[in-house]
């Protein structure tokens, strides 16, 4: 759990002495010096995925900085501190497997049937055959047509049916997809469905799997456990599918001598052909897993495999049971006769050409019994590079003696604990790139740069004083700093225009016995305090203040919301309602119609520092996260989001009207 430098020269591999030796993060590979690893770096390894990680963070952090997940963290801690010695895995397990998806299944099962007269066959297929639903685990199934009807006659008379039901909801008719589907929603479990009518090799990749975990329950388990582990990373979804996982996992087991190649378990046995596909298999060739092998060791030794594997160079083949070079598996005649002889079958019996394993990609995965299926194909090279971060680190808690003597702070780690460990080095790597890199002046027409008080490194946002002589009366637009690192802080800064300073005439300054500016400064004060609390409807709490006998000259308020108060909020200006009028009914619109569109619920905090300039001829907005939330002040985090809404505004607001309320005030 070390930052990159550090991890690759404590894990090389050279002789002892050498104490400049590095490893490659990527591949692995033995330096003598750290500068030819990192010259091999840049060289061998694209540099791409390292700039676009913090989009493939982006899900994982704001899913784990939910409330929901929080919450689901916290219980399941409890649940494994509870549970007997020994019994902690299975104490995970139990915590997230699916009990509602049989019932789910039978429903639609019998209104499908019974509405298209017995005419279709219903096949369930994926996690929930292969016994490996989680609670929310979607439900696959396939259509058969037994009176002659075809596919496209089938998928609308199915799309039409299943919208004429109060039983399924959310019905989205997928046409245009590889495997065109119709996905639901059962409204009684809640559970998500998806229909497709194109193949049934999906059926019968699962009864191989389901037949396979039969064999042992610690094969289900570490199965189980792995699918888990990636949904909570969103490696499933984000990266790669369930069932490319699944087949890693089959690959997993052939390697460690556990599962003899598919090749093997169809040798001498009748053929079970679906479309040009042989289906058979004989599972009794199938050696027994030994007694001392538990469960841990199988999930550890998944960890140990593909945190070095080399996805970029070798085609991992189930059905051969080894790998091949993806340069030479398909090119050099004879070498893969059994993927040859495969095509032919599957072109003869569909009567067309078929498209063959997709070598334009950077992962390559064979389906175990469809030869020419390329099931990673969809991993992108920056999705890989995410995957083999997150393998490195598991691989590195599961050899971590002292974090496995406590299971629950171990599987903690590795279904929460892992992506903020991710993140937490992202972001000091990040820094650490930053402070390295020149720092760009950044110059405006009449612009002068407003020093930070804290020194940080990465501010977005720096002040620039507005042109005073070319402004209309009410443009106060930010200057935006280099926003390519990680900001520790936004920054906004407000100082007087010449309009501004107008419409303070002359006879408000003298009933008021204070300087223009402090009049000026007091009014926007007054003015944010209204906007934070009355508009964007933020808990506000006063933590810090440097009071003098007039305006304070600092403030910090702690600030908190549930409630998204600023996406989609607009700053017109009307001749006929005052600008805060407008901003208010906004507000008034969002607080009825937002509370039930779990889109808009958020976990906002952070802490907003006010600071006057000892003139008062300046105002400065700092705004920084709360210790411990991982969105940050990432691009699409809710506290970014909330200030570029509150800049907004504050470019727009008409500073006559506060001005106006400012006199009735006082």
């Amino acid at each position: 759990m070390t930052n990159n430098v550090e991890s690759r020269q404590t894990k090389s591999n050279l002789p002892l002495g050498q104490d400049n030796a590095a490893n490659c993060t990527v591949c692995d590979a033995p330096f003598k010096t750290l500068q030819e690893c990192l010259a091999h770096e840049l060289l061998k390894h694209p540099i791409m995925p390292l700039k676009k990680l913090p989009k493939c963070l982006d899900a994982v952090t704001k899913l784990h900085a939910s409330e929901e997940t929080q919450f689901e963290r916290r219980l399941l801690e409890e649940f494994v501190v509870l549970s007997p010695p020994g019994q902690q895995l299975k104490t995970v397990l139990d915590f997230y497997a699916g009990n509602s998806a049989l019932e789910c299944f039978l429903e639609v099962r019998k209104y499908i049937e019974n509405q298209l007269h017995g005419k279709v066959m219903v096949y369930p297929f994926g996690s929930f055959v292969m016994g490996l639903t989680l609670r929310d685990s979607d439900i696959d199934l396939y259509l058969k047509s037994i009176d002659g009807n075809s596919n496209s006659q089938l998928y609308e008379k199915t799309n039409s049916l299943l919208r004429n039901t109060g039983c399924f909801s959310d019905v989205i008719a997928k046409r245009n997809a590889r495997v065109p589907i119709i996905r639901f929603k059962h409204v009684l479990s809640g559970l998500s469905v998806d229909i497709s009518m194109s193949s049934p090799n999906g059926t019968h990749n699962s009864r191989f799997v389901a037949e396979l975990l039969n064999r042992d329950v610690r094969l289900r388990e570490l199965f189980l456990f792995v699918k888990i582990w990636a949904k909570k990373l969103l490696i499933i979804g984000k990266v790669m599918t369930s069932y490319c996982l699944m087949t890693l996992i089959i690959y997993q087991l052939q390697q460690q001598r556990h599962l003899p190649s598919i090749k093997k378990l169809q040798s001498g046995i009748s053929v079970f052909d679906v479309g040009g596909i042989n289906y058979a298999y004989n599972l009794e060739r199938m050696p027994a897993l030994p007694a001392f092998l538990t469960t841990f060791d199988l999930i550890s030794g998944f960890f140990e495999l593909y945190s070095h594997m080399d996805f970029e160079k070798k085609m991992l083949s189930p059905y051969l049971g080894h790998a091949l070079d993806v340069e030479a598996a398909f090119t050099v005649p004879g070498n893969f006769p059994e993927y040859n002889a495969q095509v032919l079958a599957i072109e003869t019996a569909m009567q067309e050409r078929i498209k063959p394993f997709n070598v334009e990609c950077d992962v390559f995965v064979q389906d175990p019994f469809e030869l020419s299926r390329n099931v990673g194909q969809s991993i992108s090279k920056t999705q890989l590079f995410y995957l083999n971060q997150c393998l490195a680190a598991a691989n590195e808690a599961c050899n971590d003696a002292k974090l496995k003597s406590t299971p629950p702070k171990f599987y903690d780690y590795l279904l929460f604990g892992l992506a903020e460990q991710l993140v937490k080095e992202h972001r000091l790597n990040t820094a650490k790139q930053c402070k390295q890199r020149p720092k760009k002046e950044v110059k405006t027409a009449d612009a002068v740069a407003v020093e930070a008080k804290v020194d940080v490194a990465s501010t977005t946002v720096l002040a620039a004083k507005t042109d005073e002589s070319s402004s209309s009366s009410d443009d106060r637009k930010p200057t935006v700093a280099d926003n390519s690192c990680m900001p520790l802080m936004h920054v906004y800064t407000l100082t007087p225009t010449n309009n501004d300073l107008k419409t303070l005439n002359s006879d408000l300054v003298s009933k008021d016995a204070k300087s223009i500016n402090n009049i000026w400064a007091t009014i926007n004060v007054n003015a944010i305090r209204n906007i934070l609390s009355d508009i964007y409807g933020l808990r506000m709490k006063e933590s810090d203040a440097n009071v003098t006998d007039e305006l304070p000259l600092s403030m910090i308020w702690q600030i908190s919301s549930t409630l998204d108060m600023w996406s989609a909020r607009n700053f017109p200006r009307s001749t006929t309602q005052s600008f805060f009028a407008q901003q208010m009914q906004q507000t008034v619109e969002f607080r009825k119609t937002r509370p039930q569109n779990s889109s808009y619920v958020v976990n906002m905090r952070g802490r907003i520092s006010l600071i006057i300039a000892e003139d008062y001829r300046e105002l400065r907005l700092e705004l920084q996260p709360m210790p411990g939330d991982l969105l940050g002040l990432q691009r699409n985090s809710p506290l970014t989001k909330f200030f570029k809404s509150l800049k907004n505004l504050l470019c727009n607001y008409n500073f006559k009207e506060k001005v106006i309320s400012f006199q009735y005030e006082h």
